[in-house]
């Protein structure tokens, strides 16, 4: 598992139907602890579900498509993203 903190870029899986999924870049904006998240791989529209555990999640925001919604995600279900050259 990736330990991910402010600023760091990470990449969520997003479901695409008849063609494999895609993933996209999220920048990291925190971290906590929440039962609230939205489940990986992404479905259209994004929904944030409660769920009965408390786990570790991370904030993030897409980059590149809509920066102004932050979405919550499980630490376990992001990878390691690559940096974006924002010039």
């Amino acid at each position: 598992m990736i330990n991910p903190e402010f600023g760091d870029y990470v990449r969520i899986e997003h479901k695409r139907y008849f063609t494999e999924n895609e993933s996209y870049n999220y920048k990291v904006i925190g971290r906590f602890k929440s039962n609230t998240y939205v489940d990986v791989p992404v479905q259209c529209p994004e929904k944030e579900y409660i769920h009965e555990e408390v786990i570790e999640v991370v904030f993030c925001i897409c980059c590149g498509v809509d920066e102004t919604e932050v979405n919550r995600f499980r630490l376990e279900d992001v990878k390691r993203g690559i940096e974006v050259n924002e010039n």
